[in-house]
């Protein structure tokens, strides 16, 4: 266990950059990256709970130290338990993580056949936000199909596409789908660097964790459009965290920031073994420190896996 961790501790600070290019050959372009493995369909007898829950605890709170109370955790090992181990979840701001809702709506949609990948949304100055992105005000007027908006969307976490789709689903159709299919924790109370009145977007690792559970099983929205969803998450280009944790892991995943916290939750594909981790945390005195105690806590769950 002490060796994966000083392993993730030297591989800690890979900082990867990334510049998307500005049209839809872009989108294109990063189409031939990784294939994801298939979930196993033979999965081996599973506990009900992890057999180490009592050590996940543990370990976490040793890792954390002082820090503990600023963090949430959501880790499943799929096929060794069927109940994830879950440390302090609780409503949080989920940041950009808000965007695999809106994700999961609009491919919500794609599969009842009210909306197309292909279908094209006009992109109006009065559009463009700030924050991350990578649509600016030189696109005004241009058409930009759902599938490429879905993809920077997630990708670059990019806040103007976001916004697109949200007018174009609309609020509350998104805010009806988080509540029937089960993410009591979950709000999307104001689009992406545009406030509503002081309400805040929430949600937590074990709603983020729920939806990324069953994406992993391919039991999200369908077959064809899970694939896809499980396509981007695995182009993004944040790798501060995660990757940067287990760069020979394949990892598709979703992170969040805004001033004070950083989010990432995705699936792990390794050769011991697949696994599903979220974590959030809030209210953190040094950025640096949380993403690095992220990355330990990465590294030792990953290592439970050769237990």
């Amino acid at each position: 266990m002490f060796f994966c961790i000083m392993v993730v501790l030297e591989t800690g600070g890979m900082l990867s950059v990334s510049i998307w290019r500005n049209h839809e050959e872009a989108a294109q372009a990063e189409a031939e990256s990784m294939q994801l493995p298939q979930t196993a369909e033979a999965m081996v007898e599973r506990s009900p709970r992890a057999l180490d829950e009592t050590d996940l605890q543990q370990q976490v709170l040793q890792i954390l130290g002082a820090d503990a109370g600023q963090f949430s955790v959501y880790f499943l090992r799929p096929d060794r338990e069927e109940e994830p181990f879950i440390y302090q979840s609780r409503q949080m701001s989920p940041a950009s993580m808000i965007k695999l809702f809106v994700m999961a709506t609009v491919m919500q949609q794609v599969k009842e056949g009210k909306l197309s990948l292909d279908d094209k949304l006009r992109v109006d100055e009065d559009d463009v936000v700030g924050g991350a992105g990578v649509i600016t005000w030189y696109n005004d007027g241009e058409q930009m199909t759902l599938r490429y908006l879905l993809t920077v969307m997630i990708t670059d976490s990019d806040n103007t596409a976001t916004n697109i789709l949200i007018d174009r689903v609309g609020m509350d159709a998104i805010n009806r789908y988080i509540a029937v299919h089960g993410y009591p924790d979950t709000t999307l109370a104001h689009k992406m660097m545009i406030g509503n009145n002081g309400e805040k977007n929430y949600s937590s690792v074990r709603d983020i964790g729920h939806l990324l559970t069953r994406l992993y099983y391919h039991e999200l929205v369908g077959a064809q459009e899970d694939s896809f969803m499980l396509d981007i998450l695995s182009r993004q280009k944040d790798k501060e965290c995660f990757p940067a944790a287990l760069p020979d892991w394949k990892i598709a995943h979703k992170t969040g920031e805004v001033t004070g916290l950083y989010d990432d939750g995705g699936i792990f594909y390794g050769a011991d073994g697949d696994f599903i981790l979220v974590i959030m945390n809030e209210s953190y005195a040094d950025r640096q420190t949380a993403i690095g105690l992220m990355k330990e806590l990465t590294g030792y769950f990953a290592c439970t896996l050769k237990k």
